[in-house]
């Protein structure tokens, strides 16, 4: 699997491709980031239908107006970006980010074992869902994009249009108030059963 900055500069061949039309490499942009940029705009809009809506009009918005967008030094950050922006739009008002635990895991190897399973991670993942969730949205979103998604700060700062110095502040705060709410569960467990 190659490495991030491998994606990136396959993304950025592809995007000079795109700015001369090849509809192709557009659709190697869009099989690469749709994906990261569904779960990111479920996240933020909460509904799959709006959600797949939204990463669909930036997909359309983009490829119509390539020509006035030129040469991108981050292709990726600037489709999230463009998907945040398109998402902030449709929430108007709305200001509640519900960030939704991963899925559960495919496989188990008795009834029994799925039973057990399935009520241990739904408990975990509501456990971690009410803890996430009690952060302002600035921070879940920060978390979001950092843990979810792998981006790097610098990246989340592109992306939220902040300052880099802003999202490591709104990391640490997230971090810290987790930890406050978790108590004696250690932060790692966190980061164990959500990532």
């Amino acid at each position: 699997m190659p490495d991030a900055y491998e994606q990136g500069e396959d993304l950025t061949s592809s995007w000079q491709l795109v700015l001369q039309g090849d509809a192709r490499a557009y659709a190697g942009i869009h099989g690469q980031l749709h994906p990261v940029l569904y779960r990111y705009a479920l996240a933020m809009l909460g509904n799959e239908d709006v959600a797949q809506d939204a990463v669909q009009e930036v997909f359309i918005r983009i490829w119509y107006k390539k020509e006035n967008i030129g040469l991108l030094q981050n292709v990726r950050a600037f489709f999230f970006t463009a998907l945040r922006r398109q998402a902030l739009n449709q929430l108007r008002g709305l200001r509640t980010l519900q960030i939704l635990p991963p899925s559960e895991p495919d496989i188990a190897f008795s009834p029994e074992d799925i039973i057990i399973e399935q009520e241990q991670t739904t408990e975990r993942q509501s456990r971690i869902s009410q803890y996430l969730n009690q952060l302002p949205r600035r921070q879940k979103e920060v978390i979001y994009l950092r843990f979810y998604e792998e981006l790097s700060y610098t990246e989340i700062a592109e992306i939220m249009k902040v300052n880099y110095q802003s999202v490591i502040n709104l990391a640490h705060k997230a971090l810290t108030q987790l930890r406050g709410m978790m108590g004696h569960i250690p932060l790692w467990w966190l980061f164990l059963h959500l990532f």
